[in-house]
């Protein structure tokens, strides 16, 4: 995949971010403060003003800070640090070797500035399991993708604010998890 193909994914993410809105904010309503839906469009809605094709490392760089500056709560600060993070390892094409590289770079920022692990009942989670498939040689989609964070619905969150309602968070798929799939969905460039 090249600059302009992920520069279009990127900024299509923002009409999935519209259409995914009312789930998430539902998601983020049963176990959080029901604003991740709205802060994920608004996230989006800022990139076409401040992104920069110029390269690809100029393109996620771009991106994170763009995240990180629009989006509340948790998820700016994440969502924006992996991507300045995966800038740093990004060659001007991604394919499978570096999607690999990038995926593990996404799963170690989220760990380290989220302070997570695997199930948790975060974003963490679908990011982790994708980074370990891409290892493994597993082909990712979106149906891939879902699967995990359909996963985090049987778990006890111990992280964030679904924390707060301790055994009340089973049952419900992690917010984080969810927007995650979106975002991992147009890194991968599975159609």
């Amino acid at each position: 995949m090249n600059v302009t193909e992920l520069k279009q994914r990127l900024l299509n993410l923002v009409d999935v971010f519209e259409e995914k809105e009312n789930l998430l904010t539902e998601l983020d309503r049963a176990i959080g403060d029901g604003d991740h839906g709205v802060n994920m469009v608004r996230g989006f809605k800022a990139l076409p003003d401040n992104i920069d094709d110029s390269s690809m490392q100029s393109l996620l760089k771009s991106t994170g800070m763009t995240l990180m500056s629009n989006i509340g709560g948790a998820s700016g600060p994440l969502y924006g640090f992996s991507f300045v993070k995966m800038a740093q390892v990004a060659e001007d094409e991604i394919d499978q070797d570096n999607l690999k590289v990038l995926l593990n770079t996404f799963a170690e920022a989220i760990a380290q500035r989220g302070k997570v692990e695997l199930n948790e009942k975060t974003m963490y989670d679908v990011v982790a399991r994708a980074n370990e498939a891409a290892k493994e040689g597993e082909t990712l989609n979106y149906d891939v993708l879902q699967s995990y964070a359909d996963l985090t619905k049987d778990i006890e969150a111990t992280k964030g604010r679904a924390s707060y309602f301790k055994a009340d968070s089973k049952g419900h798929i992690d917010p984080g998890a969810q927007s995650s799939v979106y975002i991992l969905n147009a890194l991968i460039g599975d159609e």
